[in-house]
């Protein structure tokens, strides 16, 4: 109640001085009432002449992201030293939010980053990732209309509200663009695979200071094949035996057996086509003879083939000259392809959902006495994997939308803004290939399919096909005012203040198919999620000037949900310039991230995911694939945090700059389940949460979101450039932006003493060290950009030694060489090359990434991708 008072008493007394400020003409003041090239940025509501105010921000201009020569928003993002670890892009095809991309700061997960565009929310992906984190799918925004991006690497909430604990990406678009630019590239890995085309428009018409009108335009289509981990040397024969602490990562040892005894299986006589007989010593297993096993890697996808078409369109109309109104359109229209998985293997640990207990039962994968293929007088259990049915196939489209309209003015003294907004992100999740429990069933109990070579049953066998549909999205709405004004003067300047207000609306309806509901689904994998809420807010903010060296900022924001209650988050932050080249800053400020709807809202979620089984009968040690069961907890409490930031900045000259900045974040009340790996390992310590099958294998671990235990983190940044002039070669530029995160603790389970996941991968690869380091040469008609991304190494604490013989105890560090040139030699065109990854090297080995071999929050195997492009203006 305080807190609220507080705030309230700081919008009244902002607008009482800005009113008798009013009653000040400028003449009488001596000054002008407005300052002149005063712009906002991320982080603050105040204007503000000079960009380096008291909070981070790196800002990517549209030159740099040119220079890197990626093709999409998501690969430019996620290559930021910031994006220390935890969130995923399309590789990770066996998420439920495939196809999408997603970026983290510090290591925070997705949930944690609050992504704008033009300063403004967009909708979240319409399916969770990791079945609790909503986030902003990158592979949805355009990149030919972007301006600039503007990273805030610091806390946000008293800014922002809720999502914003780790910074903020704020995606600004082009405005006043006068003309037509299209363009368009050919690119492709030398490997093989990924082939890609792209085209882009722009166009822009009306001049807002001529005219009083723009209208702006923009366009990028994309088509990109899929790679599958066939296509590269580093995966395809899912053997990594020739790598310390590898094994048949890739291969699967359920192609055909007979387990009338578990702890002996038999292959069948003739092991189905796909699969070949190998020893179960070769998998690192103590179970005698052989098993039919096959190669799984011609079934996985690394990356998905993507169909893309985004656009833009921005308009501004200008009344008079303090009354314009505004508005944007975003929309995309994605679709993305990828082979699931292998052909289901049907055995033991087969299941099926069960709508009256909101569980699964149990199939079993059993030939009863008097089927034709068991010859016995007992039911003869067996384990075999559908090749017939061929691969496991699935689809994702993606529809999104962003309409926003407002309207903005000045008056004598305030600059105000009113805006509206609707978005919506839609998926539709297609599959094919799955099998229908109830024709399984029959055939088992007919004897209608032969389960040694199900090609020789073909109306058996097609009976088993299944397709499903799983639909979902998520909905948001926002009305916002927000004003700003000069209250009194002081000695060293006038006092800057901002007020605002807004009201939301979001909305969640992630739904499973028809089919996983009827229980005719085998294997079914769902995350039901149906939630809503509405968030009222309002924050004030003032700028101080202290001295005319010495700024302070002050901002609280107070924000009502009606689904867990209130947040107030305060900020205050220093900016000192003792000399015109050194600016010092700091800042303590408290956030929160309000529970995410498939956190809090009802609902169960029934995925599959891996760990590394040390009492695994058949692969001791070996990554093994498991069912976990959650469900959303309604009396979960927000997550808070306090955010501390210490940094300098010096340029001796305008060619030099160098930035450095320590952060430190530190979390209570997170929302998670327990650690799985941690539970598998501590069996004694969860009794009855790991259920085994009869041969002993993991089936199911049972767990719930929770409040549990604090997060604690800390790092540095670094940022630098400088530029060399010369009269006969041009310009070069050296910059670099570095991270090194310090520490990274939280406890892997409530009640546990807090781990240290800094440089290693117990808490997901989170490496010490990463940044990017280029060199720019501009000389007349020619720009070319040499680039180098550097990850450190980090410690191994998923596999060991016993898992994995011959392990290293840690995983390699990477670099990777990229490069760009551009030709502007022809009128209105531009010519370029871009060559990433210009050494083709592939990922460091890591065993804990199980059949990738590596990380894919780290690394990816496009191996060398080189692209042409063309630009025209007319």
């Amino acid at each position: 109640m305080f807190r609220t008072t507080l705030l309230a008493s700081a919008v009244a007394l902002g607008l009482a001085a800005g009113t008798a400020a009013a009653e000040t003409s400028p003449a009488e003041t001596g000054k002008d009432s407005t300052t002149l090239g005063a712009v906002l940025v991320t982080g603050s509501n105040i204007k503000r002449s000079d960009t380096a105010g008291p909070n981070p921000v790196q800002v990517l201009s549209r030159e740099q992201i040119e220079l890197s020569g990626k093709s999409t928003l998501t690969d430019v993002l996620r290559s930021l030293s910031a994006n220390a670890g935890n969130s995923y892009d399309e590789q990770y095809t066996g998420s439920f939010a495939a196809g999408s991309a997603s970026i983290g700061l510090r290591g925070l997960s997705p949930k944690n980053t609050l992504v704008l565009v033009n300063g403004y929310r967009v909708s979240n992906f319409g399916f969770a990732l990791n079945t609790q984190d909503t986030f902003v799918d990158l592979n949805a925004l355009p990149i030919s209309a972007v301006d600039r991006i503007e990273v805030l690497k610091d806390g946000a909430s008293a800014v922002y509200g809720s999502d914003a604990i780790a910074g903020v990406v704020n995606i600004i678009l082009r405005r006043n663009f006068q003309g037509v630019e299209v363009g368009g590239g050919l690119g492709t890995a030398t490997q093989g695979g990924l082939n890609e085309r792209k085209a882009n428009l722009l166009a822009g018409f009306g001049d807002v200071d001529r005219d009083g009108w723009n209208v702006l335009f923009g366009l990028d289509v994309l088509k990109r094949d899929r790679l599958d981990a066939d296509e590269r040397a580093f995966t395809r024969s899912g053997d990594f035996r020739d790598k310390p602490g590898g094994r048949l990562a890739g291969w699967n040892t359920s192609g055909g057996n007979w387990l009338s005894d578990p702890r002996a299986p038999q292959p069948f006589s003739s092991c189905p086509d796909g699969s070949q007989l190998r020893p179960y010593s070769d998998f690192g297993s103590t179970l005698p003879g052989q098993a039919c096993a096959f190669n799984a890697q011609p079934y996985k996808t690394l990356q998905p083939g993507a169909e893309r078409l985004q656009a833009s369109l921005s308009a501004t109309y200008r009344f008079n000259d303090s009354v314009e109104a505004f508005a944007d359109i975003l929309y995309a229209h994605n679709k993305a392809d990828q082979i699931f998985s292998a052909p289901l293997t049907v055995g033991p640990g087969l299941r099926a959902y069960d709508a009256t207990s909101g569980t699964l039962v149990d199939i079993p994968a059993v030939l009863p006495v008097g089927n034709p293929y068991n010859p016995g007088t007992t039911p003869l259990p067996f384990e075999t994997s559908l090749f017939a049915l061929g691969p496991r196939l699935k689809d994702n489209t993606q529809v999104f939308y962003r309409a926003l309209a407002g309207v903005r003015g000045t008056t004598e003294r305030w600059d105000w803004e009113l805006a509206a907004l609707s978005s919506e992100s839609a998926q539709r999740e297609y599959v094919d290939n799955f099998v229908n429990r109830y024709a399984f069933q029959q055939a088992l109990a007919d004897g209608s399919l032969n389960i040694v070579d199900p090609s020789q049953t073909p109306q058996a066998l097609e009976a088993l096909r299944l397709q499903t549909k799983r639909p979902g999205w998520y909905r948001l709405s926002q009305a916002s005012f927000k004003a700003s004004t000069q209250l009194w003067n002081l000695p060293a300047g006038s006092i800057g203040f901002a007020w605002g207000a807004e009201v939301r609306r979001e909305s969640l309806d992630a739904r499973t198919s028809e089919q996983v509901l009827s229980g005719t689904e085998l294997r079914p994998a769902i995350n039901v999620v149906n939630g809503e809420r509405e968030v009222s807010a309002a924050y004030a903010e003032f700028s101080i000037p202290l001295h005319r060296t010495l700024e302070l900022q002050l901002a609280g924001r107070g924000d009502h949900y009606d689904d867990f209650g209130n947040a107030f988050s305060p900020k205050v932050a220093l900016r000192w310039q003792p000399l015109d080249s050194l600016l010092l800053r700091g800042s303590f400020s408290r956030g929160f991230r309000a529970p995410s709807l498939p956190e809090i809202a009802p609902g169960q979620t029934i995925s599959y995911g891996s760990v590394v089984d040390p009492y695994d009968p058949l692969q001791p040690g070996g990554s093994r694939g498991v069912t976990n069961v959650r469900t959303g907890n309604p009396d979960l409490k927000a997550e808070r945090s306090r955010n501390y930031n210490l940094g300098a900045v010096w340029s001796p000259d305008a060619d030099t700059s160098i930035g450095l900045d320590w952060y430190r974040i530190e979390q209570d009340n997170l929302v998670q389940p327990d650690n799985a790996q941690f539970i598998v390992n501590n069996p004694e310590l969860f009794p009855g949460r790991v259920q085994r099958d009869a041969q002993g294998r993991i089936q199911f671990i049972t767990n719930q979101y929770a409040n549990q235990g604090e997060l604690k983190t800390s790092g540095l940044d670094l940022e630098a450039s400088r530029r060399f002039r010369t009269d006969r070669w041009g310009s070069f530029t050296v910059a670099g932006s570095w991270t090194h995160l310090l520490d990274y603790k939280q406890p892997l389970v409530a009640g546990q003493a807090a781990y240290d996941g800094a440089g290693n991968n117990r808490l997901g690869a989170l490496p010490s060290s990463r940044g990017t380091t280029s060199l720019t040469w501009n000389a007349g008609d020619w720009t070319s950009s040499l680039s180098l991304q550097y990850i450190s190494g980090y410690d191994q604490r998923v596999a060991t030694t016993t898992s994995n013989p011959g392990l290293d105890s840690r995983v390699k560090s990477y670099q990777q060489l990229d490069l760009y040139v551009a030709y502007e030699g022809i009128a209105n065109t531009t010519l370029s090359l871009s060559v990433l990854n210009l050494a083709d090297k592939d990922p460091p080995f890591d065993p804990a990434g199980g059949a990738n071999g590596f990380d894919i929050t780290q690394y990816n195997l496009r191996g060398q991708f080189v692209s042409l492009g063309a630009r025209y203006r007319f």
